[in-house]
């Protein structure tokens, strides 16, 4: 697949706006990164360590002349940073983000555009629990997907652009309505993570109340079923407040499932937990296999 951009800029340059610009620097795919944050020490940062090559605090500044522009900031912020941006977009640049929510964003970065500029919503499924710059490498998409939330108001060209983009990094592209999107993802990752945050919590408590030392004995499992509570705080904060509806919806089912599994426990019912335990191995087993390698 060949293509180039001469001029990518990318907003928010940590763990996803870094590992994106070294896997196109790797592919020979980009010619100038341009790298804008707010804060001008993360930069430099990133700066030294090769993934951008000019930066600048200025958003209108640094998307003059890019052919292409990445946001890749908390969910919360990527209206106001856009809307910040529009003034330097050029006629024929894409616009796209990588927030884990789509529908009021994506609906308000179109209408942000200036004529002649597209908007085309994404979110790379890939990640670490660790954030910044320096957390970013140049394969973290390899094998990943990419879901991509086009409306009526997209620009196929633009739409074309934004899935080369992701697939030359080595990520599956998937196209979804920005709605669908949202419902999606708050089961398979934001519930997923409150569920992590809050067990540390339980445990967090419970340490403190009761002067145990529940911590020094976690073991592989716990490490396992936590690993994404390390993630960063504003980040998940800000995609719970954005995402508010879809996930109260899934806390909802999830604590009647959970009311259930008490209720077998307190009544002894061996039989319907095994069942339940069994069932839920089984659903794992081939949803893993499903996502072998990222692709279904």
């Amino acid at each position: 697949m060949s293509f180039f951009i001469k001029k990518l800029s990318i907003i928010g340059v940590g763990l996803i706006g870094g590992s994106l610009a070294r896997a196109l620097k790797e592919r020979d795919c980009v010619g100038e990164v341009v790298g804008i944050n707010r804060t001008r020490a993360s930069l430099e940062k990133a700066r030294e360590l090769g993934v951008i090559d000019a930066l600048t605090t200025d958003p209108v500044a640094g998307v003059r002349g890019a052919n292409m522009v990445l946001v890749a900031t908390p969910v919360r912020t990527i209206v106001p940073i856009v809307r910040a941006a529009a003034p330097g977009l050029m006629p024929g640049a894409v616009v796209t983000d990588a927030g884990s929510v789509k529908g009021r964003i994506v609906a308000e970065c179109e209408a942000a555009m200036p004529q002649g500029v597209h908007f085309v919503g994404g979110h790379p499924i890939a990640g670490t629990e660790h954030s910044g710059v320096e957390a970013s490498f140049a394969t973290l998409f390899e094998g990943s997907r990419t879901i991509l939330t086009p409306t009526p108001n997209t620009a196929a060209d633009a739409l074309e652009q934004v899935s080369i983009v992701w697939e030359a990094v080595g990520s599956h592209v998937e196209i979804m309505d920005p709605m669908h999107h949202d419902q999606v993802l708050a089961a398979t990752s934001h519930l997923p993570h409150l569920m992590a945050y809050n067990i540390v919590k339980t445990l967090s408590d419970l340490e403190h109340d009761v002067q145990s030392e529940v911590f020094r004995f976690a073991a592989s499992g716990f490490r396992d079923f936590t690993r994404i509570a390390s993630s960063d705080p504003t980040m998940w904060r800000d995609i719970c407040l954005e995402n508010r509806a879809a996930i109260l919806e899934m806390i909802g089912r999830f604590g009647r499932d959970l009311d259930f599994l008490r209720d077998r426990v307190a009544a002894g019912d061996g039989e319907t937990l095994h069942r339940i335990f069994a069932q839920s191995r089984e659903t794992r087993d081939r949803v893993l296999r499903i996502n072998k390698g990222g692709r279904t």
